[in-house]
């Protein structure tokens, strides 16, 4: 790749701020995560996984599911397809730059 950053190759500064990296990484693996299990495997609060998710929402790398279990309500989040492929291309990114930095 030359020039300007394209969408969805290589780095994504979206990932690099706050739990955003975290929360991806732990919904590779899952089809659907609830909030309180995210919130406790990332060490965070409610107010910080809150608005992380939501700017992942916002971006189109987040699907989020309301709903009840009995009269308590949940929300569930997972990656969007879109959200896959840009953090597979992060993580790649990541990679390369280490590969880079342990040649010097």
């Amino acid at each position: 790749m030359t020039g300007a950053h394209q969408e969805g190759e290589g780095r994504q500064p979206l990932f690099e701020t706050g739990p955003r990296l975290a929360l991806c990484a732990l919904l590779q693996g899952a089809e659907w995560v609830d909030f309180a299990t995210a919130r406790d495997m990332l060490g965070v609060s409610d107010s910080v996984l809150s608005k992380h998710s939501r700017a992942l929402e916002e971006a189109g790398h987040l699907e989020v599911r309301k709903g009840s279990v009995g009269r308590r309500p949940r929300t569930w989040f997972r990656l969007t397809a879109e959200g896959r492929t840009a953090i597979s291309n992060h993580l790649t990114w990541l990679s390369g730059l280490q590969a880079a930095l342990d040649r010097e």
